[in-house]
């Protein structure tokens, strides 16, 4: 089943790619905050809310806020009142989350490297196709 080939390979390359929390202490951190970090720092210039996180990566608000907080903690963001509407609160990206951000990229592209062997271009752009088409094929379903 498709499915459980994707959720496979994604389990696979995350644990090479990030481990888990047990990991962080060797310089890794949890997948899911690695990816919110990146689009943190990928969009400095934007006010970026809770809301957008949760468009962004297809999460529940619940997931979101537990991520939030967490990363809050290790002071990886901050949440900042907005002029306009103190009740909201945009995602700021600190300077230990831009330097976490560096290791997670360099990790991120090992794996990318060592997935990619033997597959040669025109494999990858049918691969590429496929997954855009699933992805197309269950956005439609919701």
């Amino acid at each position: 089943m498709i499915g459980f080939i994707v959720r496979s390979l994604d389990n696979m390359m995350m644990r090479n790619a990030v481990g888990d929390e047990k990991s962080e202490k060797k310089g890794m951190m949890p997948v899911m905050q690695g990816w919110i970090i990146g689009y943190l720092y990928d969009h400095k210039d934007e006010e970026i809310f809770q809301r957008d996180i949760e468009a962004e990566f297809y999460i529940a608000r619940s997931t979101v806020t537990c991520l939030v907080k967490q990363m809050e903690q290790k002071g990886y963001i901050a949440r900042v009142a907005v002029e306009r509407d103190c009740r909201l609160k945009r995602l700021c990206l600190l300077e230990k989350g831009e330097k976490r951000h560096e290791c997670f990229l360099q990790n991120i592209d090992n794996v990318e490297k060592k997935v990619r062997e033997g597959i040669d271009e025109e494999e990858l752009q049918t691969f590429f196709k496929v997954a855009k088409q699933i992805r197309e094929n269950l956005e439609q379903m919701q």
